[in-house]
Parts: structure tokens; C-alpha cells; sequence
């Protein structure tokens, strides 16, 4: 989609599709700025066909003004939007807009209230929700007769002039974060038999080279140098072997130390030995959703010119069953010398974190965040709406809330206590991958599991399994994958820079 950002009239601009916000007060209809279109507005009101709530849409078919129809967005008593509000809003509008076969869309800015979000952050935010609700995956598809077609290209239209320059600086962050996340998206959807470790690898090559990153890939031999065992072990029992990629932002003028992004990158997982049921065995294909967020959150941060080191790690391997495939009660030893007792080969994204974690010490890290498809407890605990987030570092972890409110890709901290740690404590090695006994907590005790690896630095991890792929549209995160966390680690990032620590 093309977006342009344009000084212009509201009334005066020839248009497909016009879409205005409408706020209320006090249930009556408060419109943020005035345009030829409020006496339509207000009957309809009047009428009580259009009340003005959040997440109402109507249709105006004007007999004033440029634009062919008029896209009216309830917003509710919004005295002022906020950023998932906003979001959300602009995608129920391309998802509207597409449905009536237009190609084109002019968003009317000013009519959105003013509130404490800048004409900047309001910009991004309103670029990221086009572009992200107007995401299809389509690759796979010979015909596309009878689809929903996406939108070709959308207008921001300003009133203000003086507020140009800040909406166009806004636009390009906001285009280059939700391109980013778009990318993400289609590592998830890519079905595995396309995304094999090797394929994952060459796309990172691929991709960093578009932005200059540097990018560094280990093959199975090279994974045998570092001595990672436990990724080893994971990817034995398939053809395809595992990879280790490394892309790493390096900036000559840099503010602190390296920010370390560790992705897990199982592309498919049976659970080996410990072979999975057959129900949604399909989605196993997003079980490398971590890997695909870091590769696209280190391509974002680099395109923007992110004065800060960035590394990304991405242990990749599928996890398959086989003649040579790892067995239950098999001993493995990570790259820091650590053993592991694999008592469930279904345990196997912590097994291949638990090498990049190790090596993650290498860089003196000021922060590491991994993200995983890592456990279904998660889903239990918190259900679709957050990514479980566990750490022992305050700082760090409201870090990534601040981030989190600021995106809308919430999390919740989830607990970390001495008893999780010692129901990963093994008889015949230094941890097991699973409990020793039926403790529940199952997020926990993986989480536990990964804070042993990720000892001498600030670590806070990120269970995504219930967020990573959902299972219906929503306004700016269609069916499949989502690209979760993308948005989050850019402003983790953003805000660091902030702080200036």
C-alpha cells in the first residue's frame, strides 16, 4: 500500500473512500472538527442508526463535498485516543473500506480528538494500523477471484500545515515498523516445508543485506565448534539441520552497551520422540515465531538508524522424530559446559534457548529479552489478549511494560519463585528440561528452566505462544501469524534512547 501525507481541506479533497473519527460526550455526538458532513452525521444520530460507540462504522453517501462516500468511526466518550483505541479504530476502517471493493482511503487526522499523543505518535501509530490491517498473506494462492482485495494506497490528510513535518516523520516510523512486522508475519505463514532451518538462514542473509546488518550463519558443524549440544541434540532427528544465525547492528556511534534479542526457531515441531497429538499439528509451522519477531525487530531498528547495538540470536532447528532423533532421558551439555537431562523431547524450544542464552554472555550485555512460542500453560493463565513475561531484573522488566502499554502488545508478569527452580532440579544431570514431578506452573518452570542459562545479566523472557498466531481476524492482526513483539522490542529500543541508559 502506498501512503502519502498530504496539507489539504477536508472538504476539498477529491477522494474514494473519506473515513472520519466521531467521538461522543455525554452520548451526544461531538465531532473533533467540523466538515460539509455533520448535519449527516448528526441525523443519523438522531436516527439511532449511527450512536457514535466504540467500534461503530456507517456509511454516508454525501451530496456535499469530494469524496464518493464518507466511513463515519464511532470512538465512543474518547475525550482523547489512545494508542490501541486509535489502532484499532483505523483497522475496523480498512477492513470496511476493503470489503466495499475501494481501492483508496483518506483519513481525515483532525478529526480524531486531540488528547496527550503528539501529531507524530499519532501518525505512526495510524500508518502502522493501515498497513497492518491491510496485510494478506497470498503467496500460496494460484487464484485470487472472488478475494478481498487489499487497499492500493491511503492519504493522511493535515489541516494544519504547520503540522506536516512531524506527520511525515511519524509516517516513516510507523511504515518501517509495520513493514517490518509484515515480515515477521510472512516468516509464520511460510509452511515448513519452505522454511526449513537452511531457508530461514537464507532469508536473514537475504535481509540484512537490504539494510546493512551483519549477519552470521553456523551449519550444523559450526554449531558442533561452539559446543551447543542442546540445539544439536533437538535437530538430530531431522534432514534438515539447524542452524545458529547471528545478525548484529553495530552501529560507529553507539549509545551503551549491546541490547541481545534471543528468537526461538523450531520452523516445525512434532515433539519428537515425544511425538505431539494430531490435533492443530498444522500450526507447529509458527513455532518459530520468536526467531521471526528478532530477525524483523533487528531489521526495523537498523533501517531507522538506531544508534544503539543490537544483536539478534536465532537458534533454528526442526524437531522431528527418527532413528536418530534425541531420545527421553537422554543427557545433553550446552555451550557453557552445563548438562541437561531431556526427559520430554516435546521440551525442546528451552533446549535450544538455553545455548543462545549461554551465548549471549559473549556480548557484555546491557539487556536480554528472548521471545517463544514456549509453553500452552500460558495460554490457560492468560488466554489470547498478553505474552506471559517473567524476569528478576525490575528494571529491566518495567522497561518492557512501559513498551508494552505504549504498543498495545500487552504482557503480564507471571511469577518466578524458588519452588519452580527446584522442580527442574535433576538426579543425573544439573537441570531437567521438564519438572520432576507434576508441579503445574508450567510457564514457570520453563522460565525457570531459561534463568539458569541466562545467569551474570539483566534477562527478562517472553512466552508468546498464545499471541503469536491467532485463531480469528482482528482489526490490524489478521488470522495466522501476527508478528507479535516486533512493535514492542522497536520501542523497547526507542525508549531506551529516551532514557539515555
Amino acid at each position: 500500500m502506498e501512503i502519502k501525507i498530504k496539507h489539504g481541506k477536508i472538504d476539498a479533497e477529491k477522494c474514494e473512500v473519506l473515513a472520519l473519527f466521531v467521538p461522543t460526550r455525554n452520548g451526544k455526538i461531538v465531532p473533533a472538527i467540523s466538515t460539509s458532513h455533520d448535519n449527516e452525521i448528526h441525523r443519523l444520530h438522531e436516527l439511532r442508526d449511527f450512536t457514535g460507540a466504540s467500534e461503530e462504522i456507517a456509511w454516508l453517501y454525501p451530496t456535499e463535498g469530494n469524496a464518493k462516500r464518507v466511513l463515519i468511526c464511532g470512538l465512543g466518550g474518547a475525550a482523547s485516543i489512545e494508542t490501541e483505541s486509535l489502532q484499532q479504530a483505523v483497522g475496523r476502517i480498512v477492513q470496511t473500506t476493503r470489503k466495499s471493493g475501494a481501492s483508496s482511503l483518506c483519513l481525515a487526522f483532525d478529526s480524531l480528538p486531540s488528547g496527550e499523543l503528539s501529531v507524530n505518535r499519532k501518525t505512526q501509530l495510524a500508518v502502522e494500523a493501515l498497513l497492518l490491517a491491510n496485510y494478506q498473506f497470498t503467496k500460496y494462492k494460484s487464484n485470487q477471484d472472488g478475494k478481498e482485495k487489499p487497499l492500493r494506497s491511503a492519504m493522511i490528510l493535515v489541516t494544519d500545515k504547520a503540522d506536516l513535518v512531524s506527520a511525515q516523520d511519524g509516517a516513516r516510523l510507523g511504515e518501517i515498523v509495520a513493514k517490518w512486522t509484515c515480515v515477521a508475519r510472512d516468516l509464520q505463514n511460510t509452511p515448513a516445508n519452505d522454511l526449513t532451518p537452511r531457508h530461514f538462514a537464507e532469508i536473514a542473509r537475504e535481509k540484512s543485506r537490504q539494510v546493512g546488518l551483519r549477519c552470521k550463519v553456523f551449519d550444523q558443524k559450526g554449531i558442533a565448534q561452539l559446543k551447543m549440544g542442546a540445539l544439536l541434540g533437538v535437530g538430530q532427528g531431522s534432514v534438515n539441520e539447524p542452524r545458529f544465525i547471528i545478525l548484529e547492528h553495530k552501529p560507529a556511534r553507539r549509545a551503551g552497551g549491546a541490547i541481545v534479542f534471543v528468537g526461538k526457531g523450531i520452523t516445525f515441531d512434532t515433539g519428537g520422540i515425544s511425538i505431539k497429538q494430531s490435533d492443530n499439528l498444522d500450526t507447529m509451522k509458527y513455532d518459530m515465531s520468536g526467531a521471526a519477531t528478532v530477525l524483523a525487530a533487528v531489521g526495523a531498528l537498523a533501517e531507522l538508524g538506531t544508534p544503539l547495538h543490537v544483536v539478534g540470536l536465532m537458534p533454528c532447528a526442526e524437531n522431528m522424530p527418527g532413528g536418530r532423533a534425541q531420545r527421553p532421558g537422554d543427557v545433553v551439555r550446552a555451550c557453557n559446559g552445563k548438562t541437561i537431562e531431556v526427559a520430554d523431547t516435546d521440551a525442546e524450544g528451552r533446549l535450544i534457548l538455553a545455548d543462545a542464552l549461554a551465548y549471549a554472555h559473549r556480548y557484555k550485555p546491557e539487556a536480554v529479552i528472548d521471545l517463544a512460542t514456549l509453553t500452552g500453560a500460558v495460554y490457560v493463565a492468560l488466554g489470547t489478549t498478553a505474552a506471559g513475561l517473567f524476569g528478576k531484573n525490575e528494571t529491566l522488566l518495567n522497561s518492557i511494560k512501559k513498551a508494552a502499554s505504549a504498543t498495545g502488545e500487552r504482557v503480564w508478569e507471571l511469577p518466578l519463585f524458588k519452588e519452580y527452580f527446584d522442580a527442574m532440579k535433576s538426579e543425573v544431570a544439573d537441570i531437567r528440561n521438564i519438572p520432576s514431578k507434576s508441579t503445574g506452573g508450567g510457564s514457570s518452570t520453563a522460565a525457570a528452566f531459561l534463568a539458569t542459562f541466562a545467569e551474570g545479566y539483566p534477562w527478562a523472557h517472553l512466552d508468546i505462544a498464545a499471541v503469536a498466531h491467532p485463531k480469528e481476524d482482528k482489526p490490524i492482526t489478521p488470522k495466522g501469524g501476527s508478528g507479535w513483539g516486533v512493535r514492542l522490542l522497536v520501542q523497547f529500543c526507542r525508549d531506551k534512547l529516551e532514557r539515555g541508559s
